[in-house]
């Protein structure tokens, strides 16, 4: 990399009074990578960074507390076990929740390839990882750079454990968008069921609207919402025919009906199995006679 183009940033801190701080010396324009700084930061309510225009990369890890980064623009809540990656020349404000400070560690890193490694694996511009746990591999880095606070005998595995970061952060990433996927097809499925009270309808049917197999229906609506899709439309059915009990008029068997369960035998059947007492005594009860 070259280093005649490290610039003196904007640059504004609050506390850093608890702060476990290595700097990196021996940079070089020979090496790909080069470490600047690495750190622990403690609970401290004043801690707060404000940075613009910098030349490196941030990685950090929460491991305790709460906090706020606000980051190009948007702000994102933080907490144990969020990641974040503030990329070169970007707007970057975190600080530590007042109540409840943030304890984190992490590294700031010049590399010039690394903007591209993160627009091939569609990490670019994401900045906050909700849920994304690198401590292990963060606490690696930090212990090597501590041991050798040099880039000249560092760099290179360092470079190893920040690729696998961020290899991991890619298959988060899609990973994420796989069960968002999954959601949605469950979703839909619970959307028709709920608009089938009182309509006939199964897995078959389901299935044909959304264009899946009755496998996938199954698993992906057990999978969001640990229940079958038939097991699901039976408790809403159950919830319907209690509020048509207590507050209509209608009949045991008109409720049955309504309901189209099989016939007025099989509901009371699965109604006492479930509610502990028939149809006719759960009215009586609710009605307080």
């Amino acid at each position: 990399m070259d280093l005649s183009k490290i610039n003196k940033e904007f640059f504004r801190i609050g506390d850093r009074s608890k702060e476990e701080f290595i700097y990196v010396f021996n940079k070089s324009e020979s090496l790909p990578l080069n470490i600047d700084c690495a750190g622990i930061t403690n609970p401290m309510p004043g801690y707060f960074i404000r940075r613009k225009g910098a030349l490196f990369f941030v990685f950090e890890q929460i491991l305790d507390g709460e906090g706020t980064l606000v980051y190009n623009g948007a702000e994102h809540k933080l907490e144990a076990g969020d990641f974040y990656c503030l990329e070169p020349g970007s707007e970057q404000y975190y600080y530590s929740s007042a109540e409840n400070p943030m304890k984190k560690i992490w590294i700031n890193f010049y590399c010039d390839f690394f903007p591209k490694i993160f627009e091939e694996t569609g990490l670019t511009g994401t900045g906050v990882f909700h849920g994304f746990n690198a401590a292990d591999k963060m606490t690696q880095l930090y212990s090597l750079i501590q041991k050798t606070p040099d880039n000249e005998a560092i760099a290179y595995p360092v470079m190893n454990i920040l690729f696998s970061i961020v290899s991991d952060l890619s298959r988060f990433v899609s990973e994420k968008k796989d069960r968002e996927k999954i959601s949605e097809t469950a979703k839909m499925t619970k959307f028709l069921l709920n608009e089938s009270l009182t309509k006939k309808i199964n897995v078959e049917d389901i299935s044909a609207k959304l264009y899946k197999s009755k496998s996938q229906i199954n698993r992906d609506f057990v999978r969001y919402y640990g229940t079958t899709p038939y097991k699901y439309l039976l408790d809403r059915r159950l919830e319907l025919a209690k509020f048509m009990l207590a507050n209509t008029n209608s009949t045991v068997k008109e409720i049955s009906d309504t309901l189209v369960f099989v016939d007025e035998h099989y509901f009371c059947t699965l109604f006492k199995e479930k509610c502990g007492m028939t149809p006719g005594q759960y009215r009586l009860k609710t009605n307080g006679k």
